[in-house]
């Protein structure tokens, strides 16, 4: 069976959409039944993953088109991206396109609407958007507090799946020894004694709550743990940096978009992880720290419940000072037998060797799905 996943951010950004795609690309591979092709936006392209032209969100072209014609850069993104995408499904006719950014599926939409063809629209609901969903032919839903919203509103339960994000990680966690997180710590242009909290995520106050943290942080008695922020830079970013600095001082905070393969480090090194958002589609960064051990401190609220289950660390996070009470609690309460259970639990339920069945079972469904005309 011939699938298409399909993000046009991937090779361009990094956010959970991008990460996900490759690593379900990667996992999905591995079946003999499926004949899978990758489309992104950016990087290189090879073998079975094809970059596909477009103006990127990021550019000054696809800005100021999104100005001229009343749309988001986004848009203009998705836009492009998908005109590169249709000679390939004239020619290669796929059964099944996986895709997570709702602007690609409407396109393909009005697409397979007026050209007649037969493949079937896969949604990954990871934003998430909320229902009705009458454009596509089958959903997959991250948590069960989505899926019930959805099943509320009318969509019925046999066009949709429950299934978490997957995540390549280990069936063991591999501690490093102080000595070589100090050094790893140094090589990052990190302190090598310090507590070191991390995040990751757009840096930004309106979703991400960036300067909510820098706050928390900067309300501790010193010496305070030492805050990193990594992930993409966007218009509010500027003034979240300031106010870090101002707050915390250069010697004590950082902020910086570093590679997705390089994140790992990071986590390595930190002992412990937040994300401060008061409302996430799923929180895949989430799986990423505990893969490593890390102790996730979260809003307390049905998604985040449902990925950390009894191995998180919640507060109400539009209280001033929750954040603070949380991290002093926490960085007093570490050891190896907790890092090993928070490991154990995201590679019991989230790892692509325990999620990977469920996944071709779900586009083995959207593919016996009624057709589409």
């Amino acid at each position: 069976m011939k699938m298409f996943l399909v993000c046009s951010g991937l090779g361009q950004i990094n956010r959970g959409f991008e990460t996900f795609t490759l690593e379900c690309f990667e996992a999905l591979t591995k079946v003999p039944s499926l004949d899978a092709t990758l489309f992104k936006g950016g990087g290189r392209s090879q073998d079975k993953a094809i970059k596909l032209w477009n103006f990127s969100r990021n550019t000054s072209m696809a800005k100021r088109l999104g100005k001229t014609t009343g749309r988001s850069a986004y848009y203009i993104e998705q836009l492009t991206f998908t005109l590169s995408l249709l000679p390939y499904i004239r020619q290669k006719k796929p059964d099944v396109i996986f895709f997570s950014d709702g602007t690609i599926g409407n396109l393909l939409w009005h697409w397979r609407r007026t050209t007649k063809q037969m493949y079937k629209l896969l949604f990954s609901n990871g934003g998430p958007l909320s229902p009705p969903f009458s454009r596509w032919d089958y959903v997959h839903q991250l948590t069960p507090s989505h899926l019930q919203t959805a099943l509320d509103a009318g969509e019925p339960v046999t066009k949709q799946s429950m299934i978490p994000y997957g995540i390549q990680v280990n069936n063991q966690l591999q501690i490093m020894r102080d000595i070589e997180r100090q050094a790893l710590r140094r090589q990052l242009g990190l302190p090598a004694e310090k507590p070191i909290i991390l995040t990751v995520g757009t840096i930004n106050q309106s979703h991400k709550r960036m300067d909510y943290v820098i706050r928390e942080v900067a309300a501790l008695r010193e010496p305070r743990p030492y805050l990193v922020m990594l992930g993409q830079f966007d218009e509010e970013s500027a003034e979240v940096i300031s106010l870090g600095n101002q707050l915390l001082g250069r010697d004590n905070f950082q902020a910086k978009t570093v590679p997705y393969h390089k994140i790992a480090k990071y986590y390595q090194i930190a002992d412990a992880f937040v994300l401060a958002s008061l409302n996430e589609g799923f929180g895949r960064v989430l799986l990423e720290a505990m893969s490593h051990g890390l102790p996730c401190l979260v809003h307390d609220y049905d998604v985040t419940r449902f990925v950390l289950g009894q191995e998180g660390y919640f507060a109400d996070f539009r209280a001033t000072g929750s954040l603070a009470e949380l991290i002093k609690a926490t960085l007093t309460s570490q050891d190896k037998a907790k890092k090993l259970r928070r490991h154990q639990s995201v590679y019991k339920r989230f790892s692509w060797d325990t999620l990977r069945p469920m996944y071709v079972d779900m586009i083995l469904r959207c593919a016996k799905s009624c057709p589409p005309y």
